[in-house]
């Protein structure tokens, strides 16, 4: 992920490398001291953070640094809860990321359009059905790490197909911009919290 991004700086309750908030996960306690994902990092109250990979949250669970962070009890916490929540926050970020390049006019859609898109102009990212046939996710994958751009297997033809408003889509691609970065970047998060599973 960008490790470049200026802004406030916060310190990882479990490995304790401090980056920019906008890179770390966000968690509050609520009234009842059940620890909180706060993902769009705008709830009130004191927020304790957490690097975006794996190993930091089991850390952060099994040192009990969340209480330490909160400087008060938590209720127990279980990392499989945990995660479960964040894996929804991040996929719901995502789909409404992709939404929002439809409404834009920000995204390329189907296999022949990402694939001239490719040759002609890279765009930053594309995002293929994990059931698009095995020879054009191929043909689409090579020429996408030719071309250094950043591929991912995501979401059904169905759904990627509804998410532009279209029929299915085997493969879908986002035009340069912040819209494309800020996907780029929950992709690759996604990528760190799931597939290191």
């Amino acid at each position: 992920m960008n490790t470049e991004v200026k802004g406030p700086q916060r310190t990882c309750v479990a490995c304790r490398a401090e980056k920019n908030k906008k890179q770390l996960l966000r968690f509050v306690l609520s009234p009842g001291n059940d620890v909180l994902l706060d993902y769009q990092q705008r709830l009130p109250g004191r927020g304790v953070y957490v690097c975006s990979q794996e190993q930091c949250l089991k850390m952060a669970v099994k040192k009990q640094a969340f209480r330490r962070g909160f400087r008060r009890e938590t209720k127990p916490l279980d990392f499989a809860q945990l995660q479960e929540q964040l894996n929804g926050a991040v996929e719901k970020k995502i789909l409404n990321l992709i939404g929002m390049g439809r409404k834009s006019g920000a995204v390329i859609s189907g296999t022949n359009a990402v694939l001239d898109a490719l040759r002609k102009d890279p765009p930053p990212l594309v995002i293929m059905a994990p059931d698009i046939s095995p020879s054009i996710g191929n043909k689409i994958s090579q020429l996408a790490e030719l071309k250094n751009v950043y591929w991912a297997r995501m979401f059904s033809k169905q759904l990627l197909g509804q998410l532009v408003g279209k029929e299915e889509r085997s493969a879908i691609a986002f035009n340069r911009g912040a819209l494309a970065d800020t996907l780029k970047f929950e992709l690759q998060r996604f990528e760190l919290l799931v597939r290191e599973n």
